[in-house]
């Protein structure tokens, strides 16, 4: 492909104003032979100039020609992100995978294409939000992360990017990361019930959907025990949400028990730890762990020392080697 801008022709392409509705990429992210579903543009003073023509072939020559120009950043339309995300999507696996692309800007490229699919399936206003389409992606880029999960640099590099954000996906995806790095600490060579319970943690909210939006809004203490109850319904309502996928055994019981303590003061069921699987109460702990972390409405953010303490103070609510597991995999992860 000969880009049609290159350091020399600026003047010979279209430009836009600055702040015209663009994005940032990364330059990483042009793979050669793929084709880019998007228009990709540099930054030359204050004009966006174009680069590369939507459903234009990338080639080595393209991306070497980014490396003499020393470019930090390419630039996106906005109206062309749905293409950019499917994009990244589909190639998330090479993205993953190749050593020639820093750590964090493969980090950067997983949070693109996670957030892209979570919020699709977390989406109320669409049909069939999460269908089997949508299912069978998060379960094909889960099973493509497990890889690049197991870098001893990973958390630390995508916690920069899934630590923001107060939406449930937001949610789910901290959730979902930090649930499978703890598991595969003491789960090896299982990659299927990796997928399965990363697939439940990162839709283990999803029956809130089906809820007032207010009653979350709000402290526990000031709903009615019948608002309590409506609320403790959400993990059903979302086994409910996902009845027509092809769950394994494994998911439904992640969206349904996320809520369970070692104590059996948790709900819906009351059950006890000898009763929960292990799986099941590293996402028990993980879920409780990011939801302290995450800014919600109404709520300060604890700093993950503050976190842990508050869990610690929980006394026998979650299983003590879970927690120093968790400990570890964020002392390692030189998250504080």
């Amino acid at each position: 492909m000969e880009s049609t801008a290159s350091a020399g022709n600026g003047e010979e392409t279209s430009k836009q104003k600055k702040n015209s509705g663009l994005f940032k990429v990364s330059p990483y992210m042009v793979i050669p032979s793929r084709v880019g579903g998007f228009s990709l543009y540099l930054k030359q003073d204050d004009n966006f100039v174009l680069y590369a023509e939507k459903g234009e072939l990338f080639t080595d020559a393209h991306k070497e020609r980014l490396g003499k120009l020393d470019v930090d950043h390419l630039y996106v339309k906005t109206e062309d992100y749905a293409g950019y995300a499917t994009y990244v999507q589909d190639n998330i696996l090479d993205l993953l995978d190749d050593e020639t692309i820093p750590v964090r800007e493969r980090a950067r490229a997983w949070n693109d294409a996670t957030v892209s699919l979570a919020r699709e399936a977390f989406t109320k206003n669409l049909p069939k939000s999460l269908d089997r389409r949508r299912f069978k992606k998060i379960q094909a880029l889960i099973h493509n992360s497990l890889k690049f999960f197991s870098r001893d640099d990973a958390l630390k590099e995508l916690s920069r990017f899934i630590k923001d954000g107060s939406e449930l996906f937001h949610h789910g995806i901290g959730t979902m990361v930090l649930t499978i790095i703890v598991l595969s600490s003491f789960v090896k060579n299982d990659p299927d019930l990796l997928v399965a319970v990363g697939i439940g943690a990162m839709l283990h909210d999803i029956g809130k959907l089906e809820l007032p939006e207010s009653l979350f809004t709000r402290r526990w203490d000031n709903l009615s025990q019948a608002e309590q109850g409506m609320i403790k319904s959400h993990p059903a309502l979302g086994v409910g949400i996902c009845s027509s996928l092809p769950l394994p055994q494994e998911t439904l019981q992640c969206i349904l028990f996320h809520h369970e303590r070692e104590d059996g003061s948790g709900y819906p069921s009351g059950a006890v730890g000898k009763l929960l699987p292990s799986y099941v109460k590293v996402l028990a702990l993980c879920n409780e762990y990011d939801n302290l972390t995450r800014h919600e409405s109404g709520r300060k953010i604890l700093t993950p020392f503050e976190a842990l303490t508050r869990i610690k103070s929980m006394r026998n609510a979650h299983d003590e080697d879970m927690l120093k597991r968790l400990i570890a995999v964020l002392s390692k992860a030189e998250i504080a």
